[in-house]
Protein backbone atom coordinates (compact mmCIF):
# COMPACT_ATOMS: atom_id res chain seq x y z
CA UNK A 1 0.00 0.00 0.00
CA UNK A 2 1.07 3.57 -0.69
CA UNK A 3 1.42 4.51 2.97
CA UNK A 4 3.72 1.53 3.57
CA UNK A 5 5.87 2.50 0.58
CA UNK A 6 6.20 6.11 1.78
CA UNK A 7 7.39 4.79 5.15
CA UNK A 8 9.75 2.35 3.41
CA UNK A 9 11.36 5.22 1.46
CA UNK A 10 11.82 7.29 4.61
CA UNK A 11 13.29 4.39 6.56
CA UNK A 12 15.55 3.37 3.68
CA UNK A 13 16.94 6.91 3.65
CA UNK A 14 17.47 6.76 7.42
CA UNK A 15 15.35 9.85 8.07
CA UNK A 16 13.00 10.59 10.92
CA UNK A 17 9.47 11.68 10.07
CA UNK A 18 10.49 15.23 10.99
CA UNK A 19 13.58 15.21 8.75
CA UNK A 20 11.70 13.61 5.85
CA UNK A 21 8.90 16.15 6.15
CA UNK A 22 11.16 19.19 6.54
CA UNK A 23 12.87 18.47 3.25
CA UNK A 24 9.44 18.21 1.62
CA UNK A 25 8.20 21.39 3.30
CA UNK A 26 5.62 19.65 5.50
CA UNK A 27 5.40 18.85 9.19
CA UNK A 28 6.14 15.60 10.98
CA UNK A 29 2.40 15.28 11.59
CA UNK A 30 1.72 15.25 7.84
CA UNK A 31 4.23 12.43 7.36
CA UNK A 32 2.80 10.54 10.31
CA UNK A 33 -0.72 10.87 8.90
CA UNK A 34 0.49 9.60 5.52
CA UNK A 35 2.32 6.64 7.01
CA UNK A 36 -0.65 5.65 9.18
CA UNK A 37 -2.96 5.95 6.15
CA UNK A 38 -5.06 8.68 7.79
CA UNK A 39 -4.75 10.83 4.66
CA UNK A 40 -3.74 10.27 1.05
CA UNK A 41 -0.94 12.44 -0.37
CA UNK A 42 -1.97 15.18 -2.76
CA UNK A 43 -0.57 14.78 -6.26
CA UNK A 44 1.90 17.63 -5.70
CA UNK A 45 3.36 16.02 -2.56
CA UNK A 46 3.49 12.64 -4.29
CA UNK A 47 5.47 14.15 -7.18
CA UNK A 48 7.71 16.08 -4.78
CA UNK A 49 8.61 12.89 -2.88
CA UNK A 50 9.59 11.25 -6.16
CA UNK A 51 11.59 14.22 -7.40
CA UNK A 52 13.35 15.13 -4.16
CA UNK A 53 14.29 11.60 -3.14
CA UNK A 54 14.71 10.07 -6.66
CA UNK A 55 11.87 7.63 -6.01
CA UNK A 56 10.45 5.67 -8.92
CA UNK A 57 6.88 7.00 -9.38
CA UNK A 58 5.61 3.65 -10.61
CA UNK A 59 7.01 1.88 -7.55
CA UNK A 60 5.56 4.44 -5.16
CA UNK A 61 2.14 4.22 -6.81
CA UNK A 62 1.93 0.47 -7.44
CA UNK A 63 4.85 -1.26 -5.76
CA UNK A 64 6.14 -2.44 -9.15
CA UNK A 65 9.74 -1.90 -10.22
CA UNK A 66 12.65 -0.56 -8.21
CA UNK A 67 12.23 1.83 -5.27
CA UNK A 68 14.63 4.43 -6.67
CA UNK A 69 15.18 5.65 -10.20
CA UNK A 70 18.38 4.91 -12.01
CA UNK A 71 21.03 7.35 -10.80
CA UNK A 72 22.18 7.92 -14.38
CA UNK A 73 18.74 9.23 -15.38
CA UNK A 74 18.62 11.40 -12.26
CA UNK A 75 21.98 12.98 -13.07
CA UNK A 76 20.85 14.17 -16.51
CA UNK A 77 19.77 17.53 -15.03
CA UNK A 78 23.17 17.95 -13.41
CA UNK A 79 24.99 17.04 -16.62
CA UNK A 80 22.81 19.44 -18.62
CA UNK A 81 23.51 22.26 -16.15
CA UNK A 82 27.27 21.63 -16.32
CA UNK A 83 27.21 21.61 -20.12
CA UNK A 84 25.36 24.94 -20.19
CA UNK A 85 27.68 26.42 -17.57
CA UNK A 86 30.76 25.46 -19.59
CA UNK A 87 29.36 27.25 -22.65
CA UNK A 88 29.03 30.53 -20.76
CA UNK A 89 31.61 33.30 -20.83
CA UNK A 90 33.43 33.83 -17.50
CA UNK A 91 31.31 36.87 -16.53
CA UNK A 92 28.13 34.90 -17.09
CA UNK A 93 29.56 31.93 -15.17
CA UNK A 94 30.15 34.24 -12.20
CA UNK A 95 26.59 35.53 -12.45
CA UNK A 96 25.13 32.01 -12.75
CA UNK A 97 27.13 30.86 -9.73
CA UNK A 98 25.87 33.79 -7.65
CA UNK A 99 22.29 32.96 -8.64
CA UNK A 100 22.77 29.32 -7.63
CA UNK A 101 24.12 30.44 -4.27
CA UNK A 102 21.07 32.65 -3.77
CA UNK A 103 18.77 29.74 -4.62
CA UNK A 104 20.62 27.53 -2.13
CA UNK A 105 20.24 30.22 0.54
CA UNK A 106 16.53 30.57 -0.19
CA UNK A 107 16.06 26.83 0.02
CA UNK A 108 17.98 26.67 3.29
CA UNK A 109 15.76 29.40 4.75
CA UNK A 110 12.61 27.59 3.64
CA UNK A 111 13.85 24.36 5.20
CA UNK A 112 15.19 26.09 8.31
CA UNK A 113 18.66 24.68 7.90
CA UNK A 114 22.11 26.17 7.73
CA UNK A 115 23.60 27.15 4.40
CA UNK A 116 27.06 25.83 3.63
CA UNK A 117 27.59 28.47 0.89
CA UNK A 118 27.58 31.50 3.17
Amino acid sequence: MLHDRIKAVREHLGLSQREFGEKLGVSRDVISNLEYNRVQPKELLFKHICELYSVNEQWLQTGEGEMFIDANRYNKKFEEAIAIFRELQPDFQDYALEQLKKLAELQAKRLGSSNKFE
